[in-house]
């Protein structure tokens, strides 16, 4: 069953979720500049993201509190409320990658050829799921939000796939420390991001 936002009785509540709905596709923005600025290995994609990231952080109190304030005993309306808190996370989360890649591209730190490939598709797969969420503040549809969950519970398996094996590349001597650690660290933050996708997902359509 689909409920848009045009079925919410009050102008203020639709004002609210086009604004979440807003905050995630700069979300997604930023997790484009991070797959551009990784590919090329250059930080220019980087330049405006703190920008955009701050904007998610400066949104959030307002946003979780005007949900609150006209969510009354709508049920409908209370779904949205945890949302610009998930936001937040994945902001910070994402400020997390920025400062990372910005440490493996001025530093010059090399990945071998299969953490390339492996961060490259987390990323994709990230996006797309992200563009998922947004499109479900939308549009409150149930298979979209199974479709997040099945999606961000697959990309959490191959995360934690490529974590045991990138462990015994590090145990082989195949990689520096300092890429490991970079990588891994990247790794905790492209899984953070998605379980909260995920927590979105559930609080507007469970």
């Amino acid at each position: 069953m689909v409920k848009t936002i045009e079925q919410l009785n009050k102008e203020d509540v639709k004002k609210a979720i086009m604004r979440l709905h807003d905050l995630a596709e700069g979300a997604e923005n930023c997790l484009l500049s991070l797959q551009t600025a990784f590919i090329y290995n250059t930080t220019t994609p980087l330049e405006g993201f703190s920008e955009t990231a701050g904007n998610i952080r400066q949104a959030e109190a307002g946003l979780t509190r005007k949900l609150a304030e006209i969510a009354g005993d709508d049920p409908g309306i209370k779904r949205y409320v945890p949302v610009p808190g998930h936001l937040l996370i994945i902001g910070e989360k994402l400020e997390k990658l920025r400062e990372l890649m910005e440490k493996k591209i001025k530093g010059n730190v090399l990945f071998s050829d299969k953490a390339v490939k492996e961060t490259i598709f987390l990323l994709q797969r990230l996006g797309e799921i992200l563009w998922t969420a947004s499109s479900l503040m939308l549009a409150r549809n149930t298979f979209l939000g199974m479709y997040i969950d099945e999606s961000v519970l697959n990309l959490g398996k191959l995360a934690d796939e490529y974590a045991s094996q990138h462990e015994e590349r590090l145990i082989e001597g195949l990689c520096l420390p300092v890429a490991s650690s970079i990588y891994i660290n990247m790794l905790d933050a492209i899984r953070s991001i998605a379980w909260n996708i995920k927590e979105i997902a559930r609080h507007l359509v469970s």
